[in-house]
């Protein structure tokens, strides 16, 4: 690809960063930065789809899950911060999209203060279960909320069976009761959650994010992580068909670790005055993927 080619296709937020110095630019890429990839397009079709349904008794609710580091934190919150509407007669916003965590073991009352925190109103934890339920089903009706995000929902898997099972059944309840879906969120591990009961298995449907593979999604991914990058020279990682299996086998297709390469390959190029990447340079980064990291102790050994 030409000079100029590349740079008619860079946008216009990381065209800007091209004349900066080295400190600016490698700041720059790493910042945060939100990527609209194939995987993100299907999950938040599937979330709208459920959001917009029409009201009825009984809404489908889903368990998605997929490994560490896919990206699935981000796009949930992506999708609850895009139905955040401001209503111009009260100058309030109208958050559309409950999204909570899910508290470090299997606690209904944790989890039910923790809706009560989302509307920042006093609760208190003694109160019974069912006056908590009419006041989550108050406040859910003022606040126009249509759905729940429950992130991290793997930690209800701490605690003893019974309480597992009064958290969950304590899900269900809601998503019966308030008449609206329900995402849960979490590593595969979290489907025992709901397999041992027909009833939750039936209304959370499990959802899998797959970990990336090497097909025209995942070249479309890092064209777009290319347009990141202000590397002054076009790379074209994702042309380069040995480059870019080497990146998809060091992240084990995980998107942070694609992205976290991608990012380190570019600084490289930059300390080095290359200005693009090159795949001789996988050899001079520092990586640890998050599988391998379950495997060792220790982050590094010095």
């Amino acid at each position: 690809m030409k000079i100029e080619e590349y740079l008619q296709q860079l946008p216009e937020r990381t065209k800007k960063n091209l004349e900066m110095d080295i400190t600016s630019r490698i700041n720059f890429i790493k910042q945060e930065k939100f990527i609209r990839h194939s995987k993100y397009i299907k999950i938040n079709k599937l979330l709208e789809n459920l959001y917009t349904e029409p009201l009825k008794e009984r809404y489908r609710s889903i368990l998605l899950v997929g490994d560490s580091d896919m990206g699935k934190t981000v796009m949930v919150k992506d999708f609850a911060k895009s139905k955040i509407i401001k209503d111009e007669e009260t100058q309030t916003f109208i958050e559309g999209v409950m999204y909570i965590r899910t508290p470090n073991k299997a606690d209904l009352h944790d989890l039910y203060n923790r809706i009560f925190q989302f509307f920042v109103v006093p609760y208190r934890r003694d109160e019974p279960v069912s006056e908590r339920e009419n006041k989550i089903k108050h406040y859910c009706e003022i606040n126009s909320v249509k759905m729940i995000v429950i992130d991290e929902i793997q930690g209800a898997l701490i605690g003893s069976i019974a309480k597992q099972m009064e958290f969950m059944n304590g899900i269900k309840n809601l998503s019966a009761f308030l008449k609206i879906p329900i995402v849960m969120v979490g590593v595969p591990k979290a489907v025992s959650l709901v397999r041992s009961d027909h009833q939750l298995i039936s209304r959370f449907i499990p959802i899998k994010i797959k970990n990336w593979e090497m097909d025209e999604n995942y070249i479309s991914l890092l064209y777009a992580i290319e347009m990141t990058l202000p590397l002054r020279k076009p790379s074209s990682i994702y042309k380069d068909e040995k480059l870019a299996l080497d990146i998809l086998e060091m992240s084990n297709g995980l998107t942070g670790g694609i992205i976290t390469i991608c990012n380190s390959l570019a600084i490289k190029a930059i300390k080095n005055g290359k200005e693009r990447i090159e795949r001789k340079m996988l050899r001079d980064i520092e990586y640890i993927s998050a599988s391998n990291n379950k495997k060792r102790i220790y982050a590094d050994e010095i």
